[in-house]
């Protein structure tokens, strides 16, 4: 009994894998159900039927995903294959509409099924063939689209009107006018049209010859097409459109407008000729003056309507009006969106290009007059990006904008940071060239049709160049000018500049040739004696061995020349340089005979201050090369010989202190302009010192001195005036004055910046001053003598 017991107990125990094997053939044979095609078995057109009828059920992505299955994993043959490419482009026109989305890849897709479907042997039907002429259409490639549409007609008589129509349409949006009368005129002769398809045909005929300029015969066949209209409000819509477009071409204002509002209030904005309404109400607006109203009317159109054919030039004038009611970066916006739009598309280029090209003038010049220059030039630019070779006008104007914007950036440079300064000069700098290069490609433009204008424009892009600093510039388009023109009535102004311009950098030799070349080719021109003064400059420039020519050029311009008259500029300029020149020279009398005769003709010119200084200096270093002492010491003189020369150093240095001090009063009452003036009226309150002392007129000398240290405190040159000071006390016998200056002389040297010592206008260093005030100081020589 134990034993049977524990046998039946164990055979128990076994009995739960039963369950488990039950369970796992279950799942197996769900498993193998699942992975089992249930299509297996379905012909090739039974699945075909399967996308047809996703297609019925308006599930064009259903159907793609099924035909696509088809094309990649079943073997078929080319009919078969040309059925399932017609059916995928059906149902990507499908998925198109039922997105309502119109995108050009989808049009090429389409395109491509349906021809590889006709490739391999598909039988075109009438609605394949406008599905293929539809996506033509919007791919632009117009003549594909009719050949499609037309081919369609002939498959189906009864949907031929609504093609025919298609095609009128696209004839005239693609502006073949020929074609389209063409088409609108077999229109017209088909027997089953309504009264509002022919009052459309109407409607769209007088289009063409309103474009053709017989406005009254379209006003009539207008008429006619309004009383075939009846009560559809369509078509009265479009008819009151083109009567209004006719009324204004005929220039009557207020009949457009209430055409156009009554097409308006009756297309009720569902029909493409309510974009042209707005556009041509904005029109009207736009010639009244009010383009607030204008642009709104522009606005509807590019928010309303934005694929109309109106809808550029629509954005296009909408920019021009916001520039002129102030909305300067919102219009140039538009602008800059048009510009793009038509350098992408060669047809709306074509179409567009002038009316583009005026707009984008006016708003140039509503902003130049309100002083956006940057805003104009932006303009020009988008202008410049349509024309691709400009006229010549474009820059004339481009030169005068740059121009006025670089005066307007300079008139602000002052403004603001360090940092912003600079910028702003480099900016000047790189409008003035800019400037310069419009106006020389502007005297270019004009070489053969205007020799003023040619040498105008030339002056004006070299006179930019010069302010922006660009002499490379400058000096080419001379060299230019002078080679291509040497007989212009400007080559003599041309030769002038190109000499000053190689003056200016540095290339004397080239100056002098040109000049010499100017004085010979054009001896009476006022340009060539012109050049003679900068032909003398040119001389002196190259040092001293050529002084002797310079001064024999400028004896040329002031000594018997029946060219020049002493109010001549270039007389005034050669005998300032002929003076200047024997001061170089130590010839002491011929520069005061020729400086005097300056300032006695000319006590006006700005550079007095100049002349008044190097009279001082000729008188004072005249005087001092006087050999009085060497006379008297040597005898080799009789007593009268070294009278007569004392007097006469004693009347120069008197006569040199005086116009010292008139340099001073002069640069007192006018202020020095550069360095060198800066320069002169420093040296004129020392040297009017020194004067002082050599005269022997010690205590006026001392006041001089002084004067002259305090103003120039921070000068190393203050540190002569102290040692004059102190010389001047010991010539006097007033030891502790003397003593006293030697010690303001080592304070103002202690608090004198380390920068005055390195701006190379004086030699002595810092630590020579040092020893010096330091020995003087300490050797006591501030101790009156024993007897």
């Amino acid at each position: 009994m134990d034993a049977m017991d524990g046998t039946r107990r164990f055979a128990l125990s076994q009995l739960w894998q039963f369950p488990l094997l039950v369970l796992s053939l279950l799942l197996f044979g769900v498993a193998a159900y699942l992975l089992i095609d249930r299509g297996a078995g379905l012909t090739i057109d039974e699945k075909i039927n399967i996308a047809r009828a996703y297609l019925r059920q308006d599930r064009p992505e259903a159907a793609i995903e099924q035909l696509n299955r088809l094309l990649d994993g079943e073997r078929m043959d080319e009919l078969h294959q040309a059925q399932i490419h017609l059916l995928l482009a059906a149902s990507l026109e499908a998925g198109q509409k039922q997105r309502k989305i119109d995108i050009p890849l989808n049009h090429a897709r389409i395109i491509e099924q349906t021809n590889r479907a006709l490739e391999l042997g598909a039988v075109p039907t009438a609605d394949a063939l406008r599905r293929l002429g539809d996506s033509y259409a919007a791919l632009g490639r117009s003549s594909e689209a009719i050949g499609s549409w037309r081919k369609a007609m002939n498959l189906d008589g009864e949907r031929s009107l609504g093609l025919q129509r298609k095609i009128i349409q696209l004839q005239i949006d693609g502006d073949d006018a020929t074609a389209a009368a063409v088409s609108i005129e077999e229109y017209l002769r088909r027997p089953e049209l309504s009264n509002s398809e022919r009052a459309w045909a109407l409607s769209e005929k007088a289009h063409l010859l309103i474009d053709r300029g017989s406005i009254m015969e379209a006003r009539a066949l207008l008429q006619e097409a309004m009383g075939l209209g009846g009560q559809d409000p369509i078509a009265a819509g479009q008819a009151h459109y083109w009567l209004g477009h006719c009324a204004w071409r005929l220039g009557e204002r207020d009949q457009a407008e209430r055409h156009l509002r009554t097409s308006r209030e009756q297309l009720r904005g569902q029909h493409p000729l309510d974009a042209d309404a707005c556009h041509l109400l904005g029109k009207i607006y736009q010639d009244k003056g009010d383009l607030a109203t204008a642009g709104s009317f522009y606005q509807a159109v590019v928010v309303n309507h934005p694929g109309s054919r109106v809808a550029l030039p629509s954005r296009l004038w909408r920019g021009v009006c916001r520039i002129a009611i102030g909305q300067d970066d919102a219009g140039l916006a538009d602008l800059h969106d048009v510009v793009n739009r038509l350098n992408q598309k060669d047809a709306a280029r074509n179409r567009h290009m002038e009316e583009a090209l005026s707009a984008l003038r006016q708003a140039a010049a509503a902003l130049e007059a309100r002083q956006n220059f940057q805003g104009a030039l932006e303009a020009m630019a988008y202008e410049q990006s349509l024309l691709g070779e400009p006229p010549a006008a474009f820059f004339g104007r481009l030169g005068r904008v740059f121009e006025s914007r670089a005066d307007q950036v300079e008139a602000g440079i002052d403004e603001g940071k360090p940092a912003d300064r600079v910028r702003r000069m480099q900016q000047v700098r790189d409008l003035r060239v800019k400037a310069g290069d419009a106006y020389v490609a502007y005297s270019r433009a004009l070489t053969l049709a205007d020799d003023k204008g040619y040498g105008d424009a030339m002056w004006k892009g070299i006179e930019q160049y010069d302010a922006g600093g660009d002499l490379q510039r400058a000096t080419a388009a001379l060299e230019l000018f002078v080679a291509e023109r040497p007989e212009d009535r400007m080559a003599p102004d041309a030769l002038l500049r190109l000499g000053q311009a190689y003056h200016a950098a540095g290339l004397f030799d080239k100056a002098i040739s040109t000049h010499q070349r100017n004085l010979l080719r054009h001896p009476r021109s006022l340009a060539a004696s012109k050049s003679a003064v900068l032909l003398a400059l040119a001389y002196i420039a190259k040092g001293p061995e050529m002084y002797g020519r310079a001064e024999g050029v400028l004896r040329s311009v002031v000594e018997n020349n029946p060219l020049l008259t002493p109010d001549a500029r270039e007389f005034r300029d050669a005998l300032l340089e002929l003076g200047q020149l024997y001061y170089r020279m130590g010839r002491y009398e011929e520069a005061l005979v020729r400086l005097e005769e300056f300032l006695q003709r000319y006590p006006q010119d700005g550079r007095t201050g100049q002349v008044l200084f190097h009279m001082a200096d000729s008188y004072r270093k005249s005087a001092m090369a006087l050999p009085t002492e060497e006379m008297a010491a040597a005898g080799s003189a009789g007593a009268v010989d070294v009278a007569e020369a004392l007097k006469a150093k004693y009347d120069r240095l008197k006569r040199s202190r005086e116009l010292y001090e008139k340099t001073v009063e002069h640069y007192r009452a006018n202020p020095p302009v550069g360095e060198l003036e800066l320069l002169y009226q420093k040296l004129a309150h020392f040297y009017r010192a020194d004067c002082a002392y050599e005269l022997g007129d010690y205590a006026e000398a001392i006041r001089q001195y002084e004067a002259a240290a305090f103003r120039y405190q921070d000068d190393p040159s203050a540190l002569g005036a102290y040692v004059q000071i102190v010389n001047a006390n010991c010539q006097l016998g007033r030891m502790d004055e003397a003593r006293a200056a030697n010690e303001r002389a080592r304070w103002s040297l202690k608090r004198m910046p380390e920068s005055a010592f390195k701006d190379g206008q004086f030699t002595m260093p810092r630590q020579y001053w040092e020893k010096w005030l330091a020995w003087s100081s300490q050797a006591n020589l501030w101790e009156p003598a024993h007897e």
